[in-house]
């Protein structure tokens, strides 16, 4: 494997200056929830040429003919270095790590602060939530790769497990992982367009993250087997915290999926290296999540940039396990949400730092850290990553607001077959009914306060 090692010279004009001296996640919060949104900031660089950026003028041969699969491509959508992720420009960026922190209101971040949902007890049980994630997966939340259960060259059984075909190789995949406890699994191939064409990794001293300017290597991602099929997981999140955004309390929600998704990747990746076929898990560090849940049928593309399923909506973080076993791919599925998004528009509006798009779905990304070439609404995670650091932790507006995001029962069924119908009033209509009950309302500093109290 061939390494580049970079000692990031605008880096180092922070040390000179003195106007920054912070390690990486210092720098995405205050807190130990540093990520709410990481497969919508990830899965979102270049910008793409004029003629490819409104949707109303893309003619329908310039898409990509990619058989039964809900995302549309152009030629234009390529392999992203992950150096361009919000998370990664932390290392290289100076200027836009400049630009965020001086944007900080301390002031106001103190008093925030001050209301329930940040308190110590809340911190405490963010921290808890997020430990499973940091002991065994330190850093991959914000894109370090290779670590403790997401390395890439564990032990593999010899003797092999011998299946009647690629369809009963899925049958006992899924529900192995299901039993280890997926929330939701498909199976699609494995596709190199989703893995970074890059990767960047921060260099520590020892056991601890180095303070000031950050080293790094950038280096092409030479897995020690070729991969044939991935095995994408979801995990819930737990419905009442997500729901008390932007708050500690959130990011607890937020910590214990990383945490999860950590344990249940591990695991069935486990299992396959078991059957005698090589293996490994990877959430935001390897590759973008959101177009291999799509393939593999777990849902579809929102305005929000996120996964919305229909049992869950948006509430679910991604871990994929590439592996060199031949599963039966499973077909995408379609469930009106993405006809539904073009109506709905509470993300938007729930948004803090309107970093989520109100028009029409383009071809063409805001930032850098956008990948051009794929038909969607693409978020700014630049302002989106902004708040984050004005608010002192993570946020999950959009996904508290979504109203995807609901309790698994059969009311929630309902609703989503009736959004599923292609009548835009109906829309508007249920999007304005489901805020009117209740649901999805942010900034909820009274269920903050209640959360300790109430059973």
């Amino acid at each position: 494997m061939k390494k580049e090692v970079h000692h990031a010279k605008i880096a180092t004009k922070i040390e000179q200056s003195g106007t920054i001296k912070m390690n990486r996640r210092q720098f995405i919060t205050m807190s130990a929830a540093a990520t709410a949104s990481g497969a919508l900031l990830s899965a979102t660089g270049h910008a793409a040429p004029d003629k490819y950026v409104a949707t109303k003028t893309a003619p329908a041969s310039l898409f990509l003919d990619i058989k039964d699969n809900p995302l549309r491509l152009t030629d234009k959508c390529k392999r992203m270095p992950q150096k361009n992720t919000i998370f990664s420009r932390q290392l290289w960026d100076f200027e836009f790590v400049q630009k965020v922190e001086s944007s900080v209101d301390r002031t106001s971040l103190d008093e925030l602060r001050k209301n329930k949902g940040w308190t110590q007890l809340d911190e405490a049980l963010d921290e808890a939530a997020w430990a499973v994630d940091h002991k065994f997966a330190s850093g991959s939340e914000g894109g370090q790769p290779h670590s403790m259960a997401y390395a890439w060259d564990e032990h593999v059984r010899k003797q092999k497990v011998t299946f009647k075909d690629a369809a009963d190789a899925s049958k006992k995949i899924k529900k192995a992982a299901r039993y280890l406890g997926a929330s939701l699994v498909g199976i699609t191939d494995y596709n190199p367009l989703w893995t970074y064409s890059e990767l960047i990794k921060e260099k520590f001293e020892g056991e601890s993250r180095q303070e000031g300017p950050p080293e790094y290597e950038i280096f092409t991602p030479e897995f020690p087997f070729e991969p044939k099929s991935a095995v994408v997981i979801a995990v819930e999140m737990d419905y009442r915290t997500i729901a008390l955004s932007p708050s500690s309390l959130e990011g607890a929600a937020t910590g214990l999926g990383y945490s999860h998704m950590c344990e249940v990747g591990y695991s069935v990746a486990t299992f396959i290296r078991a059957l005698g076929y090589r293996a490994f898990a990877n959430g935001n560090d390897v590759s973008l999540s959101i177009p291999y849940a799509v393939a593999a049928g777990l849902g579809e593309l929102g305005r929000h940039g996120m996964l919305i399923t229909r049992e869950f909506g948006p509430r679910v973080r991604l871990v994929k396990v590439f592996t060199e076993l031949e599963i039966k791919p499973d077909p995408p599925i379609v469930f009106g949400a993405w006809e539904f998004c073009k109506n709905c528009k509470r993300c938007a509006d729930a948004c803090s730092s309107k970093a989520i798009s109100d028009g029409e779905p383009t071809l063409e990304g805001k930032t850098i850290s956008n990948n051009p070439g794929a038909l969607k609404w693409y978020i700014d995670p630049e302002k989106c990553i902004q708040f984050w650091r004005d608010n002192g932790s993570d946020c999950a507006n959009c996904i508290t607001a979504c109203p995807y995001n609901k309790v698994d029962t059969w009311p929630h069924r309902l609703s989503t077959s009736i959004a599923a119908l292609p009548v835009a009033p109906l829309h508007s209509f249920l999007s304005q009914l489901d805020k009117q009950v209740g649901f999805g309302n942010i900034d909820n500093l009274k269920g903050n306060a209640n959360f300790w109290v109430e059973d």
